[in-house]
């Protein structure tokens, strides 16, 4: 080879090598992945999405987004004591440059909700008109929300954005609840304006006979008969779980098809199924199984139907890595029976000796809690105690 192929050869070298980047040290990558893991126990609840870069001059870039302020303090607290130089370019969400009004009120009956801004993405979780949703930034026409029950996703069904002075004032409003597990809303000409699912909201504006005036979060009008229909600040106050009412609502969704991500009276999974039943009683559960399975009383699975009282909820899954792996939930309605949404709403039974005996269901029978009776709190939050809606 040539003198001068060879020092040219050497010179790439030394220059590539040079525009190789630098890799973060281990260790502070280890508290950066510390402190997201502690922050966000449950990915879809919360949000830490954080990377660190390393510069050529040898300083940190520190960028991403997050909904929690506390969580970047503490990151940038670690770097502050690691002794490099950084640069500090994380959000905190909701992001003020891109979201005016950081609420926003459902206006569609039922509202899907994705885990990325695509109609390609999973849909993760639905929303029901009326619901009071935090708006954490934007996205080509999506909106990245957050639910009463923290679970955070994407959607581009209508949202009315609303002030914090808006929300306020929607707050002290006339509201209603349909009761109903469906229906519809007309005008008052007949005309259709919205279908109805048990669990929407909508503010009355007068009556009418046998009916309310109502307006949507969008200002659309209609009416709606006064016997579908609930006061919704005095339900949310006098509303107690009642496991007979609640088994005898779950009842007619018997032989409703699963959806993933359904979570009202058109479509359910099964997370979702349990958590319209226990909103149905005045309960904001968590939206995921594996999330759920952090509340509650817990109960023996030893001696099943001795330990257990309808309303439980029942958890399946398997163990891995010696970690319980929650992916099913179903509610325990008495007499070794409980009703669950796979593949459609059912009924099976822990007893061999009924037809509807399940013994796969046994097998991954992974734990029990109880919520009826329970002091609400985190995770089982009274609709009436939320601060979103009062």
């Amino acid at each position: 080879m040539k003198l001068s192929n060879y020092l040219f050869l050497l010179f790439m070298l030394v220059l590539l090598a040079g525009c190789n980047p630098k890799e973060v040290p281990e260790d502070l990558q280890e508290q950066l992945d510390s402190i997201a893991a502690a922050m966000v126990p449950q990915h879809a609840e919360s949000l830490c999405d954080v990377v660190m870069v390393m510069e050529k001059d040898g300083s940190l870039t520190v960028e991403g987004e997050t909904n929690l302020p506390e969580a970047k303090d503490e990151i940038l607290a670690m770097l502050d004591r690691s002794g490099y130089n950084y640069n500090d370019n994380i959000t905190v969400l909701p992001d003020t440059s891109l979201v005016k009004s950081p609420w926003g009120l459902v206006s569609v009956s039922v509202c899907n909700v994705r885990t990325r801004p695509s109609h390609a993405a999973e849909m993760a979780t639905q929303a029901l008109m009326g619901t009071p949703v935090k708006i954490l930034t934007k996205r080509g026409g999506w909106l990245m929300i957050q639910m009463p029950d923290s679970y955070i996703g994407w959607t581009d069904d209508p949202v009315s954005e609303l002030t914090d002075d808006e929300l306020d004032e929607w707050k002290k409003s006339d509201r209603l609840i349909y009761m109903e597990h469906t229906g519809v809303i007309a005008d008052n000409s007949g005309q259709t304006v919205s279908d109805a699912v048990l669990g929407m909201i909508v503010q009355k504006t007068g009556e009418k006979g046998n009916s309310y005036m109502v307006k949507f979060p969008d200002g659309r009008e209609g009416q709606v008969k006064k016997t579908e229909v609930a006061d919704f600040r005095q339900w949310a106050e006098s509303v107690e779980p009642d496991a007979g009412k609640m088994t005898e609502f779950a009842g007619l969704f018997l032989g409703s098809p699963y959806q993933w991500g359904g979570t009202s009276t058109k479509s359910v999974d099964c997370s979702g199924f349990v958590k319209t039943i226990y909103f149905s009683a005045g309960i904001i559960l968590r939206r995921d199984a594996s999330a759920q399975y952090r509340y509650g009383l817990e109960r023996s699975i030893e001696n099943l139907c001795d330990s257990l009282a309808p309303g439980d909820l029942l958890f399946f899954g398997r163990v891995r890595d010696g970690k319980k792996r929650i992916t099913h939930t179903g509610m325990y309605i008495g007499d070794t029976e409980f009703i669950h949404s796979s593949r459609l709403v059912r009924i099976n039974s822990f007893d061999s000796t009924r037809t509807n005996y399940s013994q796969y269901h046994l097998d991954i029978l992974q734990g029990a809690k109880r919520i009826i009776g329970v002091a609400p709190g985190e995770g089982m939050e009274r609709v009436s105690q939320h601060r979103w809606y009062f």
